[in-house]
């Protein structure tokens, strides 16, 4: 009987460590058989994967949203706040909280950001919903689907109907100027052209623009540094400026070039 009992007590733990490695098996594959594709396109991710948490939500690393959907991620380190921007759409998500910030308005999520080995995570249906993306999921193949192209109308037939609205300003009525956002005291944004007399012409409006909200010297520093986009494929890498208390970033991309002085208080990391 005492052998018997022995042979049952080996078998009964060689049950629960296989059990053990099982799942801790599936617990593993969890989080690297989750795939992303981006309009069609699969994504790689080199070190940190995605994973699905607890509450099934697929989280991802933040830095995929920098590089896969094109937005700008911005760190706050004091406030564990992730501010993420892409064209007019804004998404605030605080590490820890079940809270977004989308655009303005506070909705609330049934996962969070979370940071896992050293590498911020986020829930990628809300953030990606909140930059204007729709997202599917494939369980089949445990992938989620993001599609940013939009549907094309049809372009209307032409009119021959004469339209009393005045045309743009080809300087000025290319630069676009907003204040008072979310985090952004100040916005400007300029539209490249190919002719670059009025290319150039357009950042003198704009510099003297900024001169008159922050003054010369801030201006010409950026200034200097803006005017080195002249063809669309260079791209102006994006960059942080000091001005007393505040934080100026300028980036530039294809035909776009965005200006942003941040509120007094929020720290870019």
């Amino acid at each position: 009987m005492g052998d018997f009992m022995k042979r049952l007590m080996i078998i009964l733990i060689a049950i629960a460590m296989l059990a053990t490695l099982i799942g801790g098996a599936l617990t593993a594959s969890a989080d690297t058989d989750v795939s992303v594709t981006v309009d069609g396109r699969k994504v790689v991710f080199p070190d940190a994967k995605p994973f699905i948490d607890e509450n099934g939500r697929t989280l991802i690393p933040v830095r995929f949203v920098t590089e896969d959907l094109g937005a700008t991620v911005e760190w706050n380190a004091e406030d564990r706040e992730v501010y993420i921007t892409k064209d007019k759409s804004n998404v605030l998500i605080r590490i820890g909280q079940e809270r977004i910030l989308v655009n303005g308005i506070t909705k609330t999520m049934d996962t969070k950001a979370i940071i896992r080995y050293d590498r911020t995570y986020v829930p990628i249906r809300y953030v990606a919903e909140g930059l204007g993306a729709t997202v599917g999921w494939d369980a089949g193949t445990r992938t989620v689907i993001i599609t940013t192209i939009k549907d094309v109308d049809p372009t209307p037939i032409p009119t021959l109907t004469p339209s009393a609205t005045p045309e743009k300003d080809p300087v000025t009525g290319w630069i676009t100027v907003k204040e008072d956002l979310t985090w952004v005291e100040y916005s400007m944004s300029i539209n490249w052209t190919v002719d670059n007399e009025l290319l150039n012409k357009r950042y003198d409006a704009a510099e003297k623009m900024f001169a008159e909200r922050y003054g010369e010297d801030i201006a010409k520093e950026i200034f200097a540094y803006v005017r080195l986009k002249q063809t669309r494929p260079y791209v102006l890498e994006y960059k942080r400026f000091k001005m007393n208390n505040q934080f100026i970033t300028v980036s530039g991309k294809g035909a776009g070039l965005d200006i942003k002085v941040w509120k007094e208080g929020v720290i870019l990391k």
